[in-house]
């Protein structure tokens, strides 16, 4: 019964040190900002003629980045003098609450952001392309 307790208390630990760390958060933010970057690329792409393999490599970049920006996000910190490592940080020096802040924030204004991203491609007109295929698949009378 002991060592399921301290099982319990070690993974409440990793967890708290997950959260103090702010990895969440900057997992959240990735994930937020990786969505509006392919979104850009998919309209940007479409535009330019580029053909979809390339939107595909965009996509396993990103994904494939994830658990390095966590990794990172992991094992530095951002402080006054700039990034050090966690290790090498005091406690009392820590600014980790404060960088949590603004993590959040910056991942508000992104949402806020895809959100509009969202409302407005819902309310604009079909383009020129889907218009066309909507009149070709019409039964002619």
């Amino acid at each position: 019964m002991m060592q399921s307790t301290g099982h319990r208390d070690q993974s409440l630990s990793v967890f708290a040190e997950l959260k103090r760390r702010n990895v969440f958060r900057v997992a959240l933010l990735y994930i937020i900002a990786g969505w509006l970057v392919l979104q850009l690329v998919s309209i940007l792409f479409e535009q330019m003629g580029i053909p979809g393999w390339a939107f595909r490599l965009i996509f396993a970049l990103l994904i494939f980045c994830l658990p390095i920006v966590l990794a990172f996000s992991w094992v530095c910190e951002i402080t006054p003098e700039g990034l050090k490592r966690e290790q090498l940080v005091e406690a009392e020096t820590s600014i980790t609450t404060r960088t949590g802040r603004k993590i959040t924030i910056i991942t508000v204004i992104l949402l806020v952001f895809a959100i509009l991203m969202l409302v407005v491609g819902q309310m604009t007109p079909a383009t020129t392309t889907e218009r066309d295929s909507a009149v070709i698949m019409e039964p002619k009378e």
